[in-house]
């Protein structure tokens, strides 16, 4: 059976070769290195007839095609030579992308890959670091470093940093997770004599001029709260040693806190407040962490199914940008969302159960729901063609409320009441505006001039009803101008 035998040549020099290792080097079969810039590959290609492909790494900037184009080689060699020796620097399971594709390759030619284990750049990090490996550390490359989604509870090794310019990429990564402060150290040449330890905060981490083959970047654990720590405050809050008030919520208990903090964050947004959005936004997760917490405790499902969840749907419905779809505006987004929102309701046998779904959530506000169900109406072609229809039939929705006032019918009031609403929030939907989110408004500016109001009243040591109409109009109108001018 054809064979590769792929060796580590440890982190640098002959010494730190094990034995098998110069076995094998020493062996008669040809000698493929992945490269001559290294101690150990210089002194065994001067001995024997050696080949390396540093003459690839040239060609090709992408890693992945000089991974694939050095293993293709590899294999091509064994299969004319029988059995051939192919050794890389440090580890071979370690960082090597061409031993990743050997070994995905090889078996499905009938060849046979063996593994001559070499001392790592780990070791030798680790001890210049004074780092416990069993404290936890994670060790990433700096081509994969995409894979970081959040900060790093562990010791945070970044490997394969070879110039600034990839500094630069990884700074700029670490900045979106880490405080630009956060102190990083960057080690060069670990377990030989030049080794060398330079601390720093991140902002500064591509300043250095010493990044090369031999460079790491090390990141000390973050001690700060990520979403697992809140998982488990509120599995906390929620045990038998809780809060008495935690344990006892439900579902259905919760439901007015959600909707409560779900208008604080549109208040905070209207208000322009960061730190009050920060802080609204904050307790709408702590509502959706604590359904998942009690779901997960009756075995329904839990917060990871629900991130994924809604991870996967936003893959689904965004071809044009996860797939091979295209869109041209937003509008043809929004039509392409309800396209594969419908599809996925069809595969599901909701249409077929029920007949067409026109089922709204009876927990929203009246205003809110009558926009839901008057936008799926919409949907399907039931709709005035232009705002000249919702125009006219708000005008006799009116006009009939009025007839029904003067006939002194207050059940008819309250009906053509309410069809007059109804038309109003369809008129908002024409308009391209959402009717709850504008009486919101309306009301904040409301407020704010009733309170001015209230104001000039007491200045003048008088209750408010003392005063004309007239005069509160007066002032009413002082206070839309002020507004004015703040905003």
């Amino acid at each position: 059976m054809d064979e590769i035998t792929v060796i580590g040549l440890g982190p640098a020099r002959r010494k730190h070769l094990t034995a098998e290792a110069q076995k094998q080097l020493q062996s008669s079969r040809p000698l493929y290195l992945r490269t001559f810039k290294h101690p150990a590959a210089r002194y065994y290609a001067w001995r024997r007839e050696a080949r390396s492909f540093d003459h690839i790494y040239g060609q090709s900037g992408h890693s992945g095609r000089t991974d694939r184009a050095i293993s293709l080689a590899l294999l091509k060699a064994a299969r004319r030579y029988k059995r051939i020796c192919y050794a890389v620097p440090g580890h071979p399971l370690i960082g090597e992308g061409s031993v990743k594709k050997l070994l995905k390759l090889a078996p499905q030619l009938g060849i046979k890959v063996k593994i001559v284990p070499g001392i790592s750049f780990l070791e030798f990090l680790l001890k210049a670091l004074q780092i416990d490996l069993l404290e936890g550390v994670r060790v990433v490359g700096a081509p994969a470093l995409e894979q970081l989604k959040e900060p790093c509870r562990n010791h945070l090794l970044l490997a394969q940093i070879h110039t600034r310019p990839l500094a630069s990429r990884v700074k700029l990564k670490l900045l979106s997770l880490y405080p630009q402060d956060y102190p990083v150290t960057v080690v060069r040449s670990a377990g030989r004599r030049k080794e060398r330890l330079w601390t720093a905060p991140l902002q500064d981490l591509d300043r250095f001029r010493c990044y090369d083959h031999h460079t790491s970047v090390y990141v000390p654990p973050y001690r700060g709260y990520l979403v697992g720590d809140l998982l488990q405050i509120m599995a906390r809050l929620r045990s038998e040693e809780g809060c008495p008030w935690d344990k006892q919520q439900t579902h259905h208990s919760l439901r007015q806190y959600l909707v409560e903090e779900a208008y604080e964050v549109v208040g905070a947004i209207d208000e322009k407040q960061d730190q009050s959005l920060q802080e609204e936004l904050g307790d709408v997760l702590l509502q959706v962490v604590f359904h998942s917490r009690i779901a997960a405790e009756e075995n329904r499902f839990d917060f990871y199914q629900v991130t994924e969840g809604i991870a996967a749907k936003l893959i689904r419905r965004h071809p044009h940008v996860f797939g091979g779809g295209k869109a041209v505006d937003a509008a043809e987004v929004k039509l392409k969302w309800e396209e594969i929102k419908l599809n996925e309701k069809n595969k599901r046998g909701a249409s077929n159960n029920s007949g067409p779904d026109v089922s709204i959530d009876h927990s929203l506000p009246a205003l809110l729901k009558a926009y839901k169900l008057q936008k799926k109406a919409a949907g399907v072609g039931f709709d005035w063609p232009c705002i000249e229809g919702p125009l006219e039939k708000a005008e006799e929705e009116l006009a009939e409320l009025a007839e029904a006032f003067k006939e002194g019918d207050q059940s008819a009031v309250e009906e053509e009441l309410g069809d007059y609403l109804f038309t109003v929030v369809n008129l908002a939907r024409f308009l391209g505006v959402n009717p709850e989110l504008a009486l919101g408004k309306s009301i904040a500016k409301f407020m704010d001039r009733f309170r001015y109001v209230l104001e000039q009243a007491e200045r003048a040591g008088r209750p408010a009803s003392d005063f004309s109409l007239g005069q509160l109009d007066k002032w009413g109108e002082e206070a839309k101008n002020l507004r004015k001018m703040d905003e």
